[in-house]
């Protein structure tokens, strides 16, 4: 039998995670001298509220340790000895969990593939259920594989992002770029291309940045090939509503997902923020 395992940043349902039996290895979170599991000692809603107190002192994130990792993929193959693994996990440029799971897969014995998804949340969570489905079908690790391949190829994932600040905190922006664009009150929207952070959009205030991102969601429902939709959200936005609304209205046939994303995706992007993933 194949087994798939996952990291905690992946955008799925409990449904979708008991539907297809995918393991999540949870990332942590630490801020005010405490350590937390990423949706195990802490949930989304919990994180969301703690971070919009501005009085709370910026959260660190870390990948999940090289023992839970070892631990997962121990506990599968004693109890599948004759199965496989597949491990698909988030983007390294925004965690070295990649690395940990090559790491881990290298210390235990068994057929144990770890594949780098590119993205996270939604997009990471897409890869994931198409390699469910293929499971259940009874398709080789080599066809579960391809297809998640596939499927990267056919994913876009934007990230609307409101402040640098957070992105520079978290280290994954300079602080000369987090610095100018304070000073011109810069928003952007940001793609994860090739698994990198570019730049699609820069727009000096609300009403650009909202029509950049409206821009976004005119191609996705001119484009009949799409049929999932991600909306990922950092706290509680009209902008969010605005969007799932228009694309139910034009498009009824897209199913389209909105929920709160993972700490860590929180930490990086900052209040305000979400991203919109299609495919």
């Amino acid at each position: 039998m194949i087994h798939i395992v996952t990291d905690s940043t992946a955008q799925l349902t409990p449904e979708e995670i008991e539907k297809y039996n995918i393991q999540i290895v949870p990332l942590q979170v630490s801020f005010e001298g405490k350590t937390y599991q990423d949706n195990v000692d802490i949930t989304r809603d919990e994180f969301s509220k703690m971070l919009q107190d501005d009085e709370t002192e910026f959260p660190k994130t870390s990948q999940p340790a090289l023992g839970q990792f070892v631990e997962t993929f121990e506990n599968i193959m004693e109890n599948d000895p004759d199965g496989s693994i597949i491990c698909v996990d988030l983007a390294p440029v925004l965690s070295g969990t990649v690395e940990t799971a090559n790491t881990a897969a290298q210390q235990v014995e068994g057929d144990i593939q770890v594949i780098d998804s590119n993205f996270t949340d939604r997009a990471l969570g897409l890869q994931l259920i198409e390699a469910g489905k293929l499971v259940k079908a009874g398709k080789s690790v080599p066809e579960v594989i391809d297809r998640i391949k596939e499927v990267q190829k056919e994913t876009t994932l934007y990230v609307v992002v409101n402040s640098f600040d957070y992105l520079v905190k978290g280290g994954r922006a300079s602080r000369a770029v987090g610095f100018i664009s304070s000073l011109i009150k810069l928003k952007t929207i940001l793609e994860m291309k090739d698994g990198k952070l570019v730049f699609h959009s820069k727009c000096r205030g609300s009403k650009k940045l909202k029509k950049a991102y409206n821009e976004i969601v005119d191609e996705i429902i001119a484009n009949p090939k799409v049929s999932e939709v991600g909306l990922s959200y950092v706290d509680a936005t009209d902008e969010v509503e605005e969007v799932k609304a228009r694309i139910n209205e034009a498009r009824p046939d897209i199913n389209v997902l909105d929920r709160l994303t993972s700490p860590i995706i929180m930490t990086h992007v900052g209040p305000n923020g979400f991203s919109i993933i299609y495919a």
